[in-house]
Formats: structure tokens, sequence, C-alpha cells
């Protein structure tokens, strides 16, 4: 499992919400957590009049306790050529 104490990368999980109310209630729910030096950049960007845009990259895992949970990390969005692989 991922190590979320760890203060050089910006990281969170989501899980399946517990307590659906609705049809309209958030089917997963969790925390990301951002280092200081990515904030810095988000603000820094702000600042130079773009938006505040990270990368969110996701894994599927299991706790534990056998709990299903999605895994994950955020950086800094860095926009890619035509020649670029990414999917987006």
């Amino acid at each position: 499992m991922a190590d979320y104490n760890r203060d050089d990368r910006s990281t969170g999980a989501l899980f399946k919400s517990k307590n659906m109310k609705s049809e309209k209630s958030p089917a997963m729910r969790g925390e990301l957590t951002l280092t200081k030096d990515l904030l810095r950049q988000l603000v820094d960007a702000v600042k130079a009049g773009k938006p505040a845009k990270l990368s969110i990259s996701a894994w599927n895992n299991t706790s534990k306790a056998g709990n299903q949970y999605v895994s994950l990390a955020a950086s800094l969005w860095v926009e890619r050529g035509e020649d670029s692989d990414a999917p987006f």
C-alpha cells in the first residue's frame, strides 16, 4: 500500500462511500494532500494568469482489511505537444 505520510509527494485516496443517501450522492469520497512545493507552483501559476491545473494519476488497490480503494498522485499539469503519447 502507498505511504501517504511522505512529505515529498502529493497523494491521496478515494474509498467507496458508505452512507449514500440518494443516487446523487458521491460513489467515492477521500482526500488529496498537496506538498508545499506543489501548492507554491499552483499559486505561481494563478499569479501568472494561468489556471491552477493538476495532473491526477490513479491506481486501484485493496487495503489490508480487504477494502477496495483508489490511490491518487498529483503533480503540476504539463501541456503536452501533439507528438505526445498522452491520452488527453
